[in-house]
Order: structure tokens, then sequence, then C-alpha cells
């Protein structure tokens, strides 16, 4: 159904219809199309969640706990992975475990889980603003050759275009696919002017390139096939895509957070207090990641926010509860990912603001499936810019 309400109202017509039990997604005459989700997720959905073997307990302490889970996570960061690039997990009993600076997962292969879901509990104290844990890469990504995008116009949902100088690329190989933001298509939709005559407001050309992480799977002739499809079309009258691959060696992937009960401290005289950890878990340079089976309380900000650098990820079976902040401004952004190719499901949020969201030029696509809010005061959706594919 909401697909259909989509089609009707929406500028682009994409049809669809159903045979033989199947849906059959139509192009228009440009070759548009609908775009295809199912590449959300960790491996991109083709893989399931693995259960990473236990390395690590820590027992329950009534002392500041950060220190002794860094140096468990330190600990396993230095074991060799196995073939499936997993080192092992810490596992934390049942009990509140007081967090004074945040949990930081820097390497691949780690997962941090608790022992009971409702009974593990992580307090972030202090007045930081920051996140109570992060999966975050020390280095970015470094970039290499470019090519241009040849064709004179490339669809929404296509996942194959020709390339000069295609001979610097190679199957395998990571890129990075720009498609920019010119004054053209910027004044083409509107968007030069924000109200009231002033183009001080208006978007600029490179305020808003939509930048696609993809991995080559083939190469013929200037012709390059990628391994899941762009969001918004390439016209070349509005500007030529840019293609440049790129090297990460340190990116993250394969780490996970599962099965505890994430708080924030707060002055519970000021109903309205921000000053105590905004954030729950954020990640960033990371992929095929996951957190899972996760309760958050108390954060003003997200419960997750999934950083311009992620793809991949999965986020499921989370909910969040009785956030503590003004209501107003970047708050409340519950389930958020600025980043693409990411998956939520059966994720629950109350009195959010945008609970599940996406943000600045959020590239996508990213899903949202099975999602629930109650009491939320206003709407999930795009919260910044042009987020497409979401």
């Amino acid at each position: 159904m909401f697909l259909s309400i989509w089609q009707m109202h929406s500028a682009n017509y994409f049809p669809l219809k159903v045979v033989a039990g199947k849906i059959v997604y139509e192009q228009d005459e440009k070759g548009n199309r609908i775009i295809d989700f199912s590449y959300c997720g960790y491996h991109q959905s083709n893989d399931s969640i693995p259960l990473v073997n236990n390395v690590i307990y820590i027992p329950h302490t009534e002392s500041n706990a950060s220190a002794s889970i860094q140096r468990a996570i330190d600990r396993i960061a230095s074991l060799p992975p196995d073939l499936k690039g997993h080192r092992g997990a810490v596992i934390l009993a049942s009990g509140v475990y007081e967090l004074d600076k945040s949990i930081i997962i820097h390497s691949s292969g780690i997962v941090l889980r608790g022992s009971d879901k409702k009974q593990t509990i992580l307090k972030k104290t202090g007045y930081d603003r920051g996140s109570a844990i992060y999966i975050r890469a020390k280095g970015d990504a470094i970039l290499q050759d470019t090519a241009t995008i040849i064709n004179s116009y490339v669809p929404v949902n296509a996942q194959s275009f020709q390339v000069s100088r295609a001979n610097l690329f190679r199957s395998g190989d990571r890129i990075k696919i720009t498609r920019p933001s010119s004054a053209q298509w910027i004044s083409s939709i509107g968007c030069d002017i924000f109200g009231g005559g002033i183009d001080a407001l208006g978007w600029k050309p490179g305020d808003v390139d939509i930048v696609w992480d993809r991995k080559i799977v083939a190469v013929n002739g200037n012709t390059i096939t990628i391994d899941a499809p762009i969001t918004t079309a390439i016209d070349s009258k509005l500007g030529y895509g840019i293609v440049t691959r790129y090297f990460h060696p340190e990116r993250i992937s394969e780490s996970g957070i599962e099965n505890l009960t994430l708080i924030s401290e707060y002055n519970q005289k000021n109903a309205k207090d921000e000053d105590h950890c905004w954030n729950g878990i954020s990640v960033e340079n990371a992929e095929n990641c996951w957190i899972r089976q996760i309760d958050f309380r108390h954060f003003a900000g997200s419960a997750v926010i999934l950083q311009a650098s992620t793809k991949q990820i999965t986020v499921e079976d989370c909910r969040a509860y009785q956030p503590v902040s003004e209501i107003g401004g970047h708050r409340r952004i519950v389930f958020y990912t600025l980043g693409q190719l990411n998956l939520f499901q059966r994720c629950y949020s109350e009195h959010g603001i945008h609970d599940f969201a996406a943000g600045y030029c959020a590239a996508g696509p990213n899903a949202f499936v099975q999602c629930q809010t109650y009491l939320s005061k206003s709407f999930s959706g795009s919260v910044g810019s042009w987020a497409s594919g979401l």
C-alpha cells in the first residue's frame, strides 16, 4: 500500500505490477524504477548475523567499569581474526556497570555482549554530550584514481554505467561515485532560493553532492558494474558523475554490540536536562557490523547514529524509552542514519521527535522495516537536505 500511494503522488511515476505472485518493477522512459532495497544490512542481508564466541568474561563490579571493559576490548583487538574476521566477544555479567568514559571498539571482529539484556546495564555518567559507545576506526579512506561517467543519463536503480579510463579499475575495487550538486540541478528543483526571495539561504553548488560507496563486481570494456544500485539519477546535462577508487585499510567490519541495556545518567530534578550523554551508540568508518537487542533510556540525541562513513550496518530488535532533553532542534533523532545500505528492523521508539530518520545527504539506499513509534512528537523520514533512497 505504501508503494502504491507513493507512486500515485510521485512526480516520477514508476509502475509496478504483480505477475504470478511476484512483484515486477517497470521502468519509465529514461530507465528509472523503484529502488531495490534488498541490498541493505549486514553483508547486504545475504548472511545472518553471527554468534561470535565469548573470549573474555567481566564480572560485575561496584566501581567504575570503563577501564576494565576497554582493556578487555583492547586485549581482544590484539588477537588474530578467524577466517570470517571474528576475534571474539567481551561478555558482561548481570548488574549495573557505571562508565565515566565512553567505550570504543576500534578494531574489526570484536563484539560487546551482555549476559542478560534487562539485567546487564551500562550507565554512562558525567556531563559528556558524546556517545556512550563508539564503533570507530582510526583512519579515513585514501582516495586514488578518478574517472568520469560518460553516459548521458544513468537512471535510478542502475548498477552499471560507462566511464572514461576504465582500464584503471578492476573487479573487487572499492569506489566512491559522486553525483554533483550543480547550480543547474539546484535551480531545477527550486532549492536555490528558500523563501522570501532571500537567495543567501539557498543551496550552493557542491553543498549537497551525493556520494555512493560501492564495490565493482565486473568491468567489461568501458562498462563498470557495481554491487548495489544508485538512488538518484545522474544526468550529464546537470553535471557529470565522478568515480574514484579508494583504499581504507583501517575500516572496521564484523564488530557488534548486543543483548544489554544502555542508559544515560541525568539530573532527575530537571526533566529537560541536557548536560549528560546524548547518544547511545555511534558508528563511524565501519561496514558489515551490527547492533541488536539493546534497550536505550534517557538519551537526548540518538539511541543509534550511523555516521556518513557507514554502510551495510544492521540495527535490529532495539528499543528506546524515556528520552531526556528539550523539545526541538537536533534532539531525539532516535534511530538515525547518515550512511548507506543500512537496515533498521523491528525497532521501537517512544516520545522521540524524528524517531526513524536519514540525515544530511545520506546517499542510500537505507531501509526501516517493521519499526514502530509511540507518542512521537514529529515525523520520521529525511531530516537533512537531499537524503535519497529512503
